[in-house]
């Protein structure tokens, strides 16, 4: 019973070496990483766990191990093309999750002002959209397009102009995570039973039930990436 979760603390590590390497930049291209000492201390893990995560990022050429000297970040580091699906993944995996968490903080708001905001009849065209989006799953269409086009009509309806302008950007994010998500079947299924949560309370007006069914359809999202 130990092993999955060994295994799972070395990917945790090997992603946040790999977040200071290529997007904190605290090591540059050649430079030594710190003893084994003071990096597993600095990322809170065994010495074991280290290992494993340098190992990991040694077979991906992100690192290189130079007898006697130490480990060195590699001079050229990739570029995540084809062949680096297993790195590409880590990051991708990263990222997806740190998406759903911002939405997380501030979707529950949005729908809640949309109950309080919204007139009846922009009520009326999000219910359309749901409508839309449950037939595009029954039928083999492009239901992530519909969801967040459900999405954005509570955030139209939401009456604040920083969310309307910030979705678009959150949308194109939600969209590359979900052309390589392995669990998007599951993701589909959780956003058409969510999505009918959240229509319920908005039509409804019950800004502090639908403040808390978006709130679980987000962390519903988050453990599904974690699976």
């Amino acid at each position: 019973m130990e092993e999955p979760k060994k295994a799972k603390l070395s990917q945790q590590a090997a992603e946040q070496l790999l977040n200071m390497i290529m997007e904190e930049h605290c090591y540059e291209s050649g430079s030594k990483l710190p003893n084994e000492n003071e990096l597993s201390e600095l990322l809170g893990v065994s010495r074991t766990t280290l290992r494993e995560a340098i190992s990991f990022l040694v077979a991906q050429g992100v690192l290189e191990i130079q007898r006697g000297k130490g480990t060195f970040v590699a001079r050229e580091l990739p570029r995540f093309p084809g062949d680096m699906t297993a790195l590409a993944d880590l990051k991708s995996r990263a990222r997806a999750q740190d998406l759903f968490e911002m939405r997380l903080i501030f979707e529950p708001a949005t729908v809640a002002l949309a109950c309080m905001r919204a007139s009846d009849e922009e009520l009326e065209q999000i219910r359309r959209k749901a409508e839309r989006m449950e037939q595009a799953s029954a039928t083999g269409g492009d239901w992530p397009a519909a969801d967040q086009d459900f999405h954005l009509s509570i955030i139209r309806a939401s009456h604040n102009e920083y969310m309307r302008r910030l979705y678009p950007i959150i949308n194109d994010a939600v969209s590359e995570i979900l052309q390589i998500s392995e669990n998007r079947q599951h993701m589909q299924e959780i956003a058409v039973a969510d999505n009918r949560m959240i229509l319920d309370f908005l039509l409804r007006r019950d800004d502090v039930g639908a403040r808390y069914a978006m709130s679980i359809h987000m962390k519903h999202l988050i453990h599904t990436l974690r699976v």
